[in-house]
């Protein structure tokens, strides 16, 4: 029989968003992949014939999407930086607020970084702007960056709303280090 919790949007909205956030951890993970076997080939290439022309371009950007594609699944896990040092000091309640500020903050930043990154795709896709060697179009680079970004909003918004809910429920947002 499913739980009261099973039957909430809140656990559904939970599902939808790890199951994005690992979707583009698996898409991140393919990008490093493919970034890898692809200087891989060139520098066999350059032993033997000659490296694979604008494979720099193309790691670089393979790169920078692995990048964008860990963001969610980092923020969902909660695996940026954390000094709660001090804080842990006063308990709960003000680990469970300065939690819930530095979450705000993040959403805030990558919000201000993807309404800028929105700009630059639209300046790449108006000016017709392509890479030096391959003389690929830089725009849909920046397009699949900006839909990762937004991902990352989506995800930055969520813990928002988990940490609400944990605070409401007076429960630990994050367990200070060294607790159980």
């Amino acid at each position: 029989m499913p739980t009261h919790e099973s039957r909430t949007g809140f656990s559904r909205l939970e599902k939808y968003i790890t199951q994005l956030s690992v979707v583009l951890v698996g898409f991140g993970g393919l990008c490093l992949v493919a970034a890898c076997a692809l200087t891989g080939l060139s520098i066999i290439g350059a032993l033997t014939i000659r490296p694979i022309p604008g494979e720099i371009e193309v790691v670089e950007l393979l790169c920078g999407l692995a990048v964008f594609g860990f963001l969610p699944f980092c923020q969902l896990k909660r695996g940026h930086v954390g000094v709660d040092l001090l804080i842990a000091a006063f308990g709960q309640k003000a680990m469970n607020v300065t939690q819930l500020i530095g979450d705000i903050i993040i959403a805030g930043l990558f919000a201000l970084i993807t309404w800028r990154h929105c700009i630059g795709f639209l300046d790449k896709l108006e000016n017709g702007e392509t890479t030096p060697l391959l003389l690929w179009p830089i725009w849909w680079g920046y397009l699949v960056a900006l839909i990762l970004l937004i991902a990352n909003v989506l995800v930055c918004l969520f813990i928002i709303l988990a940490d609400l809910r944990d605070i409401r429920n007076k429960k630990a947002i994050v367990a200070a280090m060294g607790a159980h």
